[in-house]
C-alpha cells in the first residue's frame, strides 16, 4: 500500500488535479500502475510483465525502485515492509 508521496505534484496527479508538469505523462497508464503499486503486498504482486520493467535502482537512487510509465518517465518509489513510500513520477534519465 502507497504510504506517503515524495512530492506535492505527484500526489496531485494521482489526486486527479492537471498538473503541467506531467502534461506528457499517459494518464491512464499512470493510473493503472499506481494502482497495481497500491494493491502489492510484495515487489512480486507486481506483474512481472517486460512492460512494467521494474527494476531496482542505482546510484544515487540506490534503495529505490522503478516501475516504466510512458517515454522517459517512471514510477519511483521505495519499498519496505509490504508498503511503497515516496512514491514520485520522474524522467530521472533527464
Amino acid at each position: 500500500m502507497i504510504q506517503s508521496y515524495k512530492d506535492k505534484e505527484t500526489q496531485q496527479f494521482f489526486a486527479g488535479k492537471e498538473v503541467r508538469k506531467f502534461r506528457s505523462v499517459d494518464r491512464a497508464l499512470a493510473y493503472k500502475r499506481h494502482d497495481y503499486l497500491n494493491a502489492a503486498h510484495s515487489l512480486s504482486d507486481i506483474p512481472p510483465l517486460k512492460s512494467f520493467h521494474l527494476h531496482p535502482l542505482t546510484g544515487n537512487r540506490k534503495g529505490q525502485w522503478a516501475i516504466s510509465l510512458n517515454g522517459p518517465w517512471r514510477l519511483c518509489f521505495e519499498f519496505k515492509e509490504g508498503n511503497a513510500y515516496n512514491v514520485e513520477i520522474v524522467d530521472y534519465h533527464s
